[in-house]
């Protein structure tokens, strides 16, 4: 008995034919790739195209963050000095009122019967109790004038400060030195 193997021999190379033994020859056509090398090319292009423009996109919509900005330091061979760093720092102010003249404001600070003083900025006037650095302590001096028939709020702000007005604002803050305050907020 003679066994009949599989013909892998022929010529053309667009079929595969298999032959059992004792059967017609049978042809099977390959398959083609489905996908052209064209068309990789454009869907990986397509993908490039996309993100670059989602990356645009995410990166203008994101504010930039800027950094807080200190003064080059002085270098020299026998004394090295380094300039201020100014940062932001928060500031909880009781307001009593905002002014658009100088005179209203002043009038309103003797007139209310509490401690207060006057800050200017952009051509108004605000009228303030105190300034804090903790909410905690600006809610309850604010607390405290409510009790007494004083309308005040508490207006958190942001100052832009160096190491040693931060610290002169602390001191101040601390023991409530109105003048000290107006000093170091006022432009």
């Amino acid at each position: 008995m003679r066994v009949h193997e599989p013909d892998w021999t022929r010529q053309n190379s667009d079929v595969l034919v298999w032959r059992l033994p004792d059967e017609e020859e049978t042809v099977i056509p390959k398959k083609k790739p489905t996908l052209k090398a064209a068309a990789g090319l454009l869907i990986i292009i397509s993908a490039l195209l996309t993100g670059s423009v989602f990356g645009l996109l995410m990166m203008s919509a994101v504010p930039e963050q800027t950094e807080t900005k200190a003064a080059p330091a002085v270098n020299s061979s026998t004394e090295q000095t380094a300039a201020p760093v100014e940062k932001t720092v928060p500031l909880f102010v009781i307001q009593g009122g905002l002014f658009s003249t100088e005179e209203a404001a002043a009038k309103a600070v003797s007139s209310s019967g509490e401690p207060a003083a006057v800050i200017s900025s952009e051509n108004q006037y605000s009228m303030i109790y105190g300034a804090f650095l903790t909410k905690t302590e600006a809610d309850e001096a604010e607390q405290s004038l409510e009790s007494r028939g004083t309308a005040a709020y508490v207006k958190e702000t942001k100052v832009l400060l160096s190491s040693e007005e931060e610290e002169t604002l602390k001191k101040a803050a601390d023991s409530q030195q109105l003048d000290k305050i107006v000093s170091i907020l006022s432009p």
